[in-house]
């Protein structure tokens, strides 16, 4: 029996991050494969490759190696794309949806925001559709790490 979408319960992540740079360049190293591909993903993780089909409904695919030697494909489908103010789009990884999704959630949903801070920009990040608390974490962390090596690329 499946349960009524009121009763599955997801998370939400939020984060804030400001980086010393120009909204544009910031917006452009989200959308930019070969900026992207210096910066996506924690210490230690490496972005092998990256394709972005940069329209609404377009979609993109990252491919990561993991510390351990692992490879992880993210992928999902822009929804929103306003620059260099806005990008909206979903994520699965490794086309399975979330872990812990436990096939209740086939993606997730991610808002970038990039704002104006004069000669810096304040980037808010709001992850939706997380199935779990650890999911949240885990993604806490990732994001966190990714937005460290963003603020080397972008320095």
């Amino acid at each position: 029996m499946s349960l009524p979408a009121a009763d599955i319960q997801s998370y939400t992540l939020s984060l804030t991050r400001d980086f010393n740079a120009p909204r544009e360049k910031v917006f452009q190293a989200w959308t930019d494969p070969e900026i992207l591909m210096k910066w996506f993903g924690p210490k230690g993780v490496t972005t092998e490759s990256a394709q972005i089909d940069l329209k609404v409904g377009g979609k993109y695919q990252y491919t990561l190696k993991l510390p351990d030697g692992q490879i992880a494909t993210h992928q999902g489908e822009y929804r929103e794309i306003d620059p260099p103010n806005k990008l909206v789009f979903t994520g699965i990884l490794d086309g399975q949806g979330c872990e812990g999704s436990a096939g209740l959630y086939a993606e997730t949903v991610i808002t970038i925001e990039f704002e104006d801070m004069g000669s810096s920009t304040r980037l808010t990040l709001t992850h939706d559709f997380l199935p779990t608390e650890a999911s949240k974490e885990s993604h806490a962390f990732g994001w966190n790490g990714s937005f460290d090596c963003l603020a080397e690329v972008l320095a």
